[in-house]
């Protein structure tokens, strides 16, 4: 019933008759529900726009181990939205959501390494995480690698490939 009034699927599409469904399951620690409520409140549909509490909505679900969440709240510290920024913080939400295959997640801890962002700049790894987010049809991962492949050694492209394979194998546990 939530999901319907947010698409309008044979009902009017009504945010605030939406928020109140995800409300209600969310309270019961339904963590999809959850995540809906943190998409709500940081784009201020049904509810006012506040990214504090999409914030505290994303991070319940993402205690639960949803991987979009986990993403969201990842983003949100990269870019100090409704937390303070610490990219550190980033990274250990990415990691918990690229661990599930999350291509997003993968996407940006490849950029985190590439540009040196609470993490040393590490091209090697940066190439392996475009590679993982790339084997699952991420196509600016698939840019990327192929415009690191004029700023890499060839050693350190098979180097990093090697890795990626075994972070696949590792269930994407880099």
């Amino acid at each position: 019933k939530r999901q319907i009034y947010v698409n309008g699927d044979g009902v009017s599409k009504d945010y605030t008759a939406a928020q109140k469904w995800f409300k209600l399951s969310a309270d019961q620690s339904t963590a999809l529900a959850q995540f809906n409520l943190g998409l709500m409140s940081n784009h201020g549909h049904g509810v006012p726009k506040n990214d504090e509490r999409a914030v505290y909505w994303y991070r319940l679900a993402a205690e639960q181990g949803h991987s979009l969440a986990q993403v969201n709240l990842g983003i949100s510290y990269f870019k100090g939205q409704g937390v303070a920024q610490d990219y550190l913080r980033a990274i250990q939400w990415y990691k918990k959501a690229a661990e599930q295959d999350n291509t997003r997640a993968q996407f940006n801890l490849g950029w985190m390494s590439y540009k040196g962002l609470g993490v040393p700049l590490d091209k090697k790894l940066a190439y392996m995480w475009w590679t993982v987010a790339a084997s699952s049809g991420d196509k600016r991962a698939k840019g990327n690698l192929a415009a690191m492949e004029e700023e890499m050694l060839s050693t350190d492209i098979e180097e990093a490939e090697r890795l990626a394979k075994e972070c696949i194998a590792k269930s994407f546990q880099g």
